[in-house]
């Protein structure tokens, strides 16, 4: 390590070159030198006594990197000591040497790091060799070898380098260990010795779902401006009650600024914060208190959000006039019982709800999970399904699905449409594949039909296309087959009832045991009096029968059980055989004007086989339109009518 060189530290009075004198707010003790910070008057006091210090050639010697680098920008120091009002921060403060400046070089500086080739260094010592001697005549002569250069093997030193940084603009975020490794190794090494600090960004302000069943996003999405897109609301209009906490806002939280190399600050941008109070539209308002800042409904009502306005707003009836679409609203998922659209569904676009009125054409997909789905006009290549309620279509559907398998569907107009539900009531229908219990329709017109119940007024063909009729037959099998078995069972039931009687009149039979019960009969009725040598054989005979009762009882208990076991399948026989009469009836076919090419026959699909519902339309329309094994025809002709029913087969 290099001789540090004496103090230069003087006093003002006196002054030395190459000196300088303390600042008020650095005191000196036995220990070096300390900085009283109730004596900095202004945040840049420190900074300018260190620009003094090495402006002057000079540096601390021993220095505190942490607390050196605290006291310059007011930030904690990074061994997490508590700050006392006199901070140590070096031992002394000496002369930075020229010849000892010239070891250190240039630094790398990119990306926020700083790169230093480390490498062995040598200080250049000049030796005078002269010799100056007295002759004999006293002239003073000169001999030797005069002046001669060397180089001396030294090391760089930690308070030079950062003094020697400082000068070349590094002013933050040395690493002192990695400075002091790569000086002990004395060998060529390149190591990046400083990095800057870079900010912590913040959190925005957000909302949190309050409400259960909302479904919301926690954070709204931002745009220019510092507004809110309140979009992933708009796609719910949730029923609320009055004074439900909808949406709670989460106030910005700051972030923490980041120190360039040059010390220079790097500011962490400003979190974006919203106003909950502009978006308390009516029937809604905002509380604060403890918990936070909350948005809470005043009414019960609908939930409604404007995304023009950025409103929330709280009303009796969820009514939309500006359409479904990508651009404006993307699918919906709605929570109220009643919802009216205005507006267009364009195409591909989906809403679920309960119950909808559709006053514009649909082009998009409506999935209800119950009530009705009405549309006022036209549902033109989408489709509408209604898991447990009624589809009305008062205008045209066309190139459509329609589903509900558990209610009615009734269009006015049909054409090349998939039609699968409960009932079906069509006014025209054209080149449609339909799929219903119960189908009626007033024109049918090249359409391919199965159903149970089938009623057609007037049966056409288009072009070359026919009309196909296919009525339902239930799988009986299935019913013949729980009958059988409980059939085979009650027999089995009845069969071990009879064995047990058996059994039980063979024990009454037994001389003991009959003169037992008849004994007990008259003595429970009062016919016969013992007396008290008759009780004591009484009680012998009642020890020797004991075991018989017993089996006796037990027997008679088994027969009581599997003779309500047989009357309870007899009973299950009845209702399965009910089962099955109900599902044979009803199965007709009615067509009261055959005005193209028809054709009516019946089809039996058996349960283990794909149901026609869970087809394909592709499938669908081929199976519908396929003669087969399974199929037998019952009609085939241009003109005329038709009429069928299945007779109820026998018990």
């Amino acid at each position: 390590m290099p001789e540090h060189p004496a103090s230069a530290i003087g006093n003002l009075a006196d002054l030395e070159e190459g000196q300088i004198a303390l600042s008020r707010f650095i005191v000196q003790h036995e220990r070096g030198l300390y900085v009283k910070r109730s004596r900095l008057e202004s945040a840049t006091d420190f900074l300018d006594f260190v620009n003094r210090v090495v402006g002057v050639g000079l540096y601390f010697r021993a220095l505190d990197y942490s607390q050196f680098i605290a006291l310059l920008y007011d930030d904690p120091p990074g061994d997490g000591k508590e700050v006392a009002d006199e901070v140590f921060v070096a031992a002394d403060i000496t002369c930075f040497q020229p010849e000892r400046q010239a070891l250190y070089k240039g630094l790398r500086i990119e990306n926020g790091e700083v790169a230093y080739m480390f490498q062995p260094v040598y200080l250049e010592s000049v030796i005078d060799r002269t010799v100056i001697q007295e002759s004999e005549d006293g002239r003073q002569v000169v001999s030797g070898g005069g002046q001669h250069s060397s180089e001396a093997r030294t090391q760089l030193d930690i308070d030079e380098f950062i003094a020697s940084a400082w000068e070349k603009g590094v002013r933050f975020g040395i690493d002192v260990a990695a400075v002091q490794e790569a000086i002990q190794l004395d060998k060529p090494v390149r190591r990046v010795v400083a990095r800057s600090r870079p900010f912590v960004p913040g959190k925005d302000a957000e909302m949190v779902e309050q409400a259960a069943g909302l479904r919301r996003n926690n954070a709204p999405r931002r745009l220019l401006g510092g507004r809110v897109d309140l979009r992933q609301f708009e796609t719910r209009y949730p029923q609320v009650a009055a004074g439900i906490r909808l949406v709670k806002k989460v106030p910005r939280t700051p972030g923490v600024d980041g120190r360039d190399i040059s010390g220079e600050v790097l500011p962490a941008p400003a979190p974006r914060d919203f106003d909950l109070e502009s978006m308390a539209g009516p029937g809604t308002c905002v509380s604060r208190d403890k918990d936070g800042e909350f948005l809470v409904t005043s009414v019960n009502g609908f939930l409604h959000i404007d995304t023009r306005t950025n409103q929330f707003s709280v009303a009796d009836k969820i009514v939309s006039h500006e359409g479904v679409s990508a651009r404006t609203t993307g699918d919906l998922l709605l929570t109220g019982e009643i919802y009216e659209q205005h507006g267009e569904i364009q195409e591909k676009r989906i809403v679920k709800c309960r119950s909808i009125t559709a006053y514009a054409d649909v082009f998009g997909n409506i999935v209800s999970a119950g009530g009705v789905v009405h549309l006022k006009h036209n549902l033109v290549g989408g489709s509408a399904s209604n898991d447990d309620g009624d589809i009305l279509v008062d205008g045209v559907a066309s190139g459509s699905t329609l589903t509900a398998q558990h209610g009615c569907i009734n269009v006015k107009r049909a054409d090349n449409c998939v039609i699968m539900g409960s009932q079906v009531i069509i006014g025209h229908a054209t080149n449609c594949e339909i799929v219903a219990d119960d189908v009626s329709i007033d024109v049918a017109e090249a359409c391919a039909l199965a159903g149970k119940t089938l009623h057609v007024r007037h049966s056409q063909s288009r072009r070359e296309l026919d009309s196909v009729l296919l009525v339902l037959l239930p799988d009986l099998s299935s019913y013949e087959a729980k009958i059988a078995a409980l059939q085979q069972k009650r027999a089995a039931v009845t069969a071990q009832v009879a064995g047990h009687r058996q059994k039980i009149d063979a024990l009454r039979g037994e001389k003991e045991l009959a003169s037992y019960l008849a004994l007990a009969g008259k003595l429970r009725r009062h016919e016969l009096t013992l007396s008290a040598e008759q009780q004591v054989g009484w009680r012998r005979l009642s020890a020797q029968v004991a075991p018989l009762l017993r089996t006796l009882s037990q027997l008679s208990e088994v027969v009581n059980e599997m003779a309500a076991e047989a009357s309870g399948l007899a009973v299950q026989i009845d209702e399965v055989g009910v089962s099955k009469e109900n599902a044979c009836s009803g199965v007709a076919c009615t067509v009261d004007s055959v005005e193209g090419e028809t054709r009516v026959s019946t089809l039996l699909i058996r349960l283990a086989e794909t149901p026609l519902t869970a087809l394909t339309g592709k499938d669908l329309k081929a199976r519908l339109r396929r003669t087969d094994g399974a199929t037998r025809l019952l009609f085939t002709g241009a003109t005329g009518s038709f009429a069928w029913a299945l007779r109820t087969p026998p018990a």
